[in-house]
Protein backbone atom coordinates (compact mmCIF):
# COMPACT_ATOMS: atom_id res chain seq x y z
CA UNK A 1 0.00 0.00 0.00
CA UNK A 2 1.36 3.48 -1.29
CA UNK A 3 2.52 5.16 2.22
CA UNK A 4 1.16 9.17 2.19
CA UNK A 5 4.66 10.59 3.44
CA UNK A 6 7.00 8.68 1.18
CA UNK A 7 7.67 9.40 -2.32
CA UNK A 8 9.83 6.79 -3.93
CA UNK A 9 11.80 8.89 -7.61
CA UNK A 10 12.61 5.31 -8.68
CA UNK A 11 9.05 4.07 -8.80
CA UNK A 12 7.69 6.40 -11.22
CA UNK A 13 4.45 4.66 -11.58
CA UNK A 14 2.81 6.14 -8.17
CA UNK A 15 5.52 9.10 -8.12
CA UNK A 16 5.79 10.54 -11.81
CA UNK A 17 2.32 12.37 -11.39
CA UNK A 18 2.10 14.62 -14.60
CA UNK A 19 4.83 12.67 -17.32
CA UNK A 20 5.94 14.71 -20.13
CA UNK A 21 8.94 14.09 -23.06
CA UNK A 22 10.91 16.82 -23.96
CA UNK A 23 11.70 16.45 -27.49
CA UNK A 24 14.54 18.66 -29.61
CA UNK A 25 13.48 19.73 -32.66
CA UNK A 26 14.82 16.75 -34.65
CA UNK A 27 12.13 14.64 -32.55
CA UNK A 28 14.79 13.03 -30.70
CA UNK A 29 13.79 12.69 -26.44
CA UNK A 30 16.11 14.47 -24.85
CA UNK A 31 13.88 14.33 -21.47
CA UNK A 32 11.65 12.07 -19.84
CA UNK A 33 10.18 14.65 -16.96
CA UNK A 34 8.03 14.86 -14.28
CA UNK A 35 6.54 17.00 -11.86
CA UNK A 36 6.68 14.82 -8.43
CA UNK A 37 5.51 17.90 -5.62
CA UNK A 38 3.41 20.68 -7.05
CA UNK A 39 5.19 24.59 -5.32
CA UNK A 40 3.05 26.30 -2.88
CA UNK A 41 2.35 29.89 -1.92
CA UNK A 42 4.78 33.35 -3.01
CA UNK A 43 7.68 31.94 -3.88
CA UNK A 44 6.49 28.50 -5.36
CA UNK A 45 8.44 26.45 -2.92
CA UNK A 46 8.41 22.58 -2.15
CA UNK A 47 8.70 22.17 -5.89
CA UNK A 48 10.22 18.86 -6.89
CA UNK A 49 10.68 17.54 -10.49
CA UNK A 50 12.54 14.32 -11.49
CA UNK A 51 13.76 13.53 -14.93
CA UNK A 52 15.62 11.25 -17.03
CA UNK A 53 18.42 13.31 -18.96
CA UNK A 54 19.34 11.27 -22.51
CA UNK A 55 22.86 10.78 -23.53
CA UNK A 56 23.77 12.63 -26.48
CA UNK A 57 23.69 11.74 -29.66
CA UNK A 58 26.86 9.53 -30.05
CA UNK A 59 29.22 11.53 -32.25
CA UNK A 60 27.72 14.71 -31.01
CA UNK A 61 30.23 17.79 -29.79
CA UNK A 62 28.63 18.21 -26.20
CA UNK A 63 30.10 22.40 -26.09
CA UNK A 64 27.88 22.98 -29.40
CA UNK A 65 24.78 20.32 -27.86
CA UNK A 66 25.00 21.79 -24.58
CA UNK A 67 21.36 24.13 -24.82
CA UNK A 68 22.68 27.61 -23.25
CA UNK A 69 19.68 28.95 -21.67
CA UNK A 70 18.58 31.20 -18.07
CA UNK A 71 15.80 31.92 -16.08
CA UNK A 72 14.56 35.03 -14.81
CA UNK A 73 13.23 35.06 -11.37
CA UNK A 74 13.47 30.84 -10.66
CA UNK A 75 16.38 29.13 -8.53
CA UNK A 76 17.16 25.36 -8.92
CA UNK A 77 19.11 23.10 -7.17
CA UNK A 78 19.65 19.55 -9.29
CA UNK A 79 20.81 16.50 -7.59
CA UNK A 80 22.43 14.35 -10.13
CA UNK A 81 22.20 10.86 -8.97
CA UNK A 82 23.43 9.14 -11.59
CA UNK A 83 25.30 9.55 -14.61
CA UNK A 84 27.84 12.43 -15.15
CA UNK A 85 27.44 15.69 -17.65
CA UNK A 86 29.09 18.67 -18.96
CA UNK A 87 28.68 22.05 -17.18
CA UNK A 88 28.58 25.39 -18.92
CA UNK A 89 28.19 28.83 -16.52
CA UNK A 90 30.08 32.17 -16.14
CA UNK A 91 32.71 31.42 -18.50
CA UNK A 92 33.94 27.93 -17.40
CA UNK A 93 33.19 24.35 -18.23
CA UNK A 94 33.73 21.33 -15.89
CA UNK A 95 32.48 17.32 -15.36
CA UNK A 96 29.70 16.65 -12.71
CA UNK A 97 29.07 13.10 -11.56
CA UNK A 98 26.51 11.34 -9.50
CA UNK A 99 26.59 12.51 -6.23
CA UNK A 100 27.20 16.03 -7.17
CA UNK A 101 24.57 19.00 -6.55
CA UNK A 102 24.25 22.05 -9.12
CA UNK A 103 22.78 25.32 -8.01
CA UNK A 104 21.36 27.82 -9.86
CA UNK A 105 20.48 31.20 -9.16
CA UNK A 106 18.03 33.54 -11.34
CA UNK A 107 19.83 35.49 -14.81
CA UNK A 108 22.38 32.89 -14.13
CA UNK A 109 23.01 31.36 -17.55
CA UNK A 110 24.02 27.94 -18.07
CA UNK A 111 24.14 24.71 -20.63
CA UNK A 112 24.02 21.25 -19.94
CA UNK A 113 25.41 18.19 -22.17
CA UNK A 114 25.24 14.38 -20.64
CA UNK A 115 27.24 11.91 -21.77
CA UNK A 116 25.05 9.03 -20.24
CA UNK A 117 21.34 8.86 -19.25
CA UNK A 118 21.42 10.94 -15.72
CA UNK A 119 18.99 10.56 -13.22
CA UNK A 120 18.27 14.38 -12.94
CA UNK A 121 15.81 15.60 -9.34
CA UNK A 122 15.11 19.43 -9.01
CA UNK A 123 14.50 21.56 -6.25
CA UNK A 124 13.25 25.21 -7.08
CA UNK A 125 11.43 28.17 -5.97
CA UNK A 126 9.99 31.29 -8.10
CA UNK A 127 10.18 29.04 -11.33
CA UNK A 128 6.93 29.01 -13.20
CA UNK A 129 7.10 26.24 -15.34
CA UNK A 130 5.25 23.64 -13.27
CA UNK A 131 2.22 25.94 -12.37
CA UNK A 132 -0.09 24.45 -14.79
CA UNK A 133 0.87 20.69 -15.35
CA UNK A 134 -1.71 19.23 -13.75
CA UNK A 135 -3.70 21.36 -16.37
CA UNK A 136 -1.84 19.75 -19.15
CA UNK A 137 -1.95 16.63 -18.14
CA UNK A 138 -5.69 16.27 -18.07
CA UNK A 139 -5.62 17.84 -21.59
CA UNK A 140 -3.05 15.31 -22.99
CA UNK A 141 -5.16 12.61 -21.42
CA UNK A 142 -8.60 13.46 -22.55
CA UNK A 143 -7.86 14.90 -26.09
CA UNK A 144 -4.23 13.82 -26.85
CA UNK A 145 -4.49 15.24 -30.21
CA UNK A 146 -4.89 18.88 -28.79
CA UNK A 147 -1.41 18.65 -26.87
CA UNK A 148 0.87 19.93 -29.30
CA UNK A 149 -1.87 22.58 -30.98
CA UNK A 150 0.01 25.66 -31.51
CA UNK A 151 -2.78 27.88 -30.13
CA UNK A 152 -2.52 25.51 -27.22
CA UNK A 153 1.28 26.83 -26.38
CA UNK A 154 -0.13 30.34 -27.60
CA UNK A 155 -2.45 29.95 -24.86
CA UNK A 156 -0.24 28.98 -21.56
CA UNK A 157 1.81 31.34 -19.88
CA UNK A 158 4.88 32.64 -20.81
CA UNK A 159 7.52 30.31 -18.62
CA UNK A 160 10.49 31.53 -17.16
CA UNK A 161 12.81 30.00 -19.94
CA UNK A 162 15.25 32.56 -22.00
CA UNK A 163 17.85 30.77 -24.52
CA UNK A 164 21.44 32.73 -24.96
CA UNK A 165 24.17 32.28 -27.47
CA UNK A 166 26.86 29.69 -27.28
CA UNK A 167 29.42 30.22 -24.09
CA UNK A 168 32.76 30.62 -24.69
CA UNK A 169 34.01 29.08 -21.60
CA UNK A 170 37.58 27.70 -20.43
CA UNK A 171 37.64 23.81 -18.58
CA UNK A 172 38.35 23.92 -15.05
CA UNK A 173 38.15 20.85 -12.16
CA UNK A 174 35.18 20.36 -10.80
CA UNK A 175 36.50 21.73 -7.59
CA UNK A 176 36.55 24.98 -9.34
CA UNK A 177 33.19 25.29 -10.30
CA UNK A 178 31.30 27.07 -7.80
CA UNK A 179 27.85 26.36 -8.71
CA UNK A 180 29.00 22.55 -7.79
CA UNK A 181 28.40 21.69 -4.93
CA UNK A 182 29.11 18.28 -3.13
CA UNK A 183 28.90 16.80 0.38
CA UNK A 184 32.62 16.00 0.52
CA UNK A 185 33.16 20.16 0.01
CA UNK A 186 30.67 21.71 1.97
CA UNK A 187 30.63 25.40 2.61
CA UNK A 188 30.37 24.34 6.88
CA UNK A 189 30.05 21.69 8.65
CA UNK A 190 28.94 21.39 12.27
CA UNK A 191 29.51 17.75 13.87
CA UNK A 192 27.77 15.92 16.72
CA UNK A 193 27.12 12.74 18.13
CA UNK A 194 26.61 10.18 15.52
CA UNK A 195 25.81 13.04 12.94
CA UNK A 196 27.52 15.69 10.68
CA UNK A 197 25.16 18.31 9.68
CA UNK A 198 26.79 20.13 6.19
CA UNK A 199 25.44 23.63 4.95
CA UNK A 200 25.70 23.20 1.19
CA UNK A 201 23.46 26.54 0.05
CA UNK A 202 22.97 28.99 1.70
CA UNK A 203 20.29 31.58 1.46
CA UNK A 204 21.75 34.27 0.35
CA UNK A 205 22.43 32.21 -2.73
CA UNK A 206 18.40 31.53 -2.96
CA UNK A 207 16.98 35.25 -2.76
CA UNK A 208 16.75 34.68 1.12
CA UNK A 209 13.48 32.06 0.41
CA UNK A 210 15.53 28.80 1.12
CA UNK A 211 19.02 27.10 2.12
CA UNK A 212 20.07 23.25 1.51
CA UNK A 213 21.57 21.16 4.76
CA UNK A 214 22.26 18.32 5.08
CA UNK A 215 23.01 15.55 7.71
CA UNK A 216 25.09 12.62 7.13
CA UNK A 217 24.05 10.18 9.99
CA UNK A 218 25.50 7.32 11.69
CA UNK A 219 23.61 3.78 12.26
CA UNK A 220 21.48 4.68 15.98
CA UNK A 221 21.43 8.56 15.49
CA UNK A 222 17.94 9.60 16.17
CA UNK A 223 16.35 13.09 15.93
CA UNK A 224 12.38 14.19 17.24
CA UNK A 225 10.79 17.02 15.98
CA UNK A 226 9.17 19.86 18.51
CA UNK A 227 5.47 19.03 19.56
CA UNK A 228 3.74 20.66 16.67
CA UNK A 229 6.01 22.11 13.75
CA UNK A 230 5.62 24.60 12.73
CA UNK A 231 6.62 24.38 9.26
CA UNK A 232 5.88 21.15 6.55
CA UNK A 233 9.08 19.70 5.85
CA UNK A 234 10.12 17.69 3.03
CA UNK A 235 13.52 15.64 3.72
CA UNK A 236 15.25 14.31 0.66
CA UNK A 237 17.04 10.41 2.06
CA UNK A 238 19.23 10.29 -1.03
CA UNK A 239 21.21 7.17 0.75
CA UNK A 240 20.52 4.80 3.19
CA UNK A 241 18.16 3.53 5.38
CA UNK A 242 16.10 5.91 8.27
CA UNK A 243 12.66 4.70 10.51
CA UNK A 244 10.70 7.68 10.10
CA UNK A 245 7.25 7.97 12.95
CA UNK A 246 4.68 11.19 11.69
CA UNK A 247 1.73 10.93 14.06
CA UNK A 248 1.41 7.38 14.98
CA UNK A 249 2.60 5.74 11.61
CA UNK A 250 6.22 4.13 11.58
CA UNK A 251 7.87 3.47 8.77
CA UNK A 252 11.58 2.60 6.66
CA UNK A 253 12.52 5.05 4.23
CA UNK A 254 15.56 3.41 1.65
CA UNK A 255 17.82 6.27 -0.43
CA UNK A 256 16.26 8.06 -3.51
CA UNK A 257 12.97 8.64 -1.45
CA UNK A 258 11.58 12.17 -0.15
CA UNK A 259 9.43 12.50 2.77
CA UNK A 260 6.48 14.90 2.47
CA UNK A 261 5.53 16.08 6.02
CA UNK A 262 2.55 18.12 7.18
CA UNK A 263 2.83 21.25 9.18
CA UNK A 264 2.00 20.02 12.56
CA UNK A 265 2.63 16.45 12.46
CA UNK A 266 4.70 14.75 15.58
CA UNK A 267 7.44 13.27 13.93
CA UNK A 268 11.21 11.54 14.78
CA UNK A 269 13.31 9.63 13.05
CA UNK A 270 16.36 6.73 13.61
CA UNK A 271 19.05 6.05 11.01
CA UNK A 272 19.07 2.43 10.70
CA UNK A 273 22.10 2.70 8.12
CA UNK A 274 24.53 4.99 7.84
CA UNK A 275 22.12 7.56 5.67
CA UNK A 276 22.13 11.06 4.05
CA UNK A 277 19.32 13.05 4.92
CA UNK A 278 18.93 16.33 3.18
CA UNK A 279 16.52 19.26 4.10
CA UNK A 280 14.90 20.46 0.73
CA UNK A 281 12.13 22.17 2.31
CA UNK A 282 14.81 24.42 3.15
CA UNK A 283 12.62 26.56 5.50
CA UNK A 284 14.25 25.90 8.20
CA UNK A 285 17.65 28.64 8.83
CA UNK A 286 20.00 26.07 9.75
CA UNK A 287 23.28 27.80 8.78
CA UNK A 288 22.47 30.78 11.13
CA UNK A 289 21.12 28.41 14.15
CA UNK A 290 24.57 26.13 14.08
CA UNK A 291 26.47 29.64 14.08
CA UNK A 292 25.17 30.88 16.97
CA UNK A 293 24.80 27.75 18.50
CA UNK A 294 28.66 27.23 18.12
CA UNK A 295 30.14 30.68 18.92
CA UNK A 296 27.79 29.97 22.76
CA UNK A 297 29.30 26.69 22.64
CA UNK A 298 32.96 28.35 22.20
CA UNK A 299 32.59 31.76 23.69
CA UNK A 300 29.97 30.72 26.59
CA UNK A 301 29.20 26.88 27.09
CA UNK A 302 27.67 27.57 30.54
CA UNK A 303 24.25 29.22 29.03
CA UNK A 304 23.79 26.05 27.44
CA UNK A 305 22.94 24.41 30.31
CA UNK A 306 19.67 26.58 30.34
CA UNK A 307 17.00 24.68 28.40
CA UNK A 308 16.00 28.29 27.22
CA UNK A 309 19.46 29.04 25.55
CA UNK A 310 18.56 26.37 22.66
CA UNK A 311 14.62 27.27 22.74
CA UNK A 312 15.54 30.73 22.36
CA UNK A 313 17.64 29.71 19.22
CA UNK A 314 15.74 27.30 17.97
CA UNK A 315 12.50 29.86 17.67
CA UNK A 316 14.60 32.71 16.59
CA UNK A 317 15.75 30.49 13.36
CA UNK A 318 13.13 28.32 12.64
CA UNK A 319 14.69 25.09 13.07
CA UNK A 320 12.35 22.43 14.72
CA UNK A 321 14.07 19.68 15.77
CA UNK A 322 13.75 19.59 19.80
CA UNK A 323 16.30 16.67 20.52
CA UNK A 324 18.65 14.50 18.97
CA UNK A 325 20.35 11.20 20.72
CA UNK A 326 22.94 8.54 19.28
CA UNK A 327 23.29 5.15 20.44
CA UNK A 328 25.77 3.46 18.58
Amino acid sequence: MKNEYVIDLNDRASSWIYPVEVKMPDGRVAEEQSTIVLPEGADRTFLVTASIMKKIPDGANPDESNMAHEHLVGYETFFIDSGKMWVYMDGKKALAKAGDILHLQANQAHGMAFLEDTKYRLIAHNLSSCDDAAYSTKLKDKMPELAEDPEFMKARPAADFSFRERPVFKEVPIEQFAPVRNPSRPLAEYKFDGATVKVLIERWENAGVTELAMAELEPGFSAEWVKFPKYRELLYVRSGEVKFTVYNDEFTVHGECLVNIPKFAPHKLTAIKKSEVYDVGGLSRWSAFLQDYTSIKTYDPARLENPETLETLRNRFGVNVKSISYKA
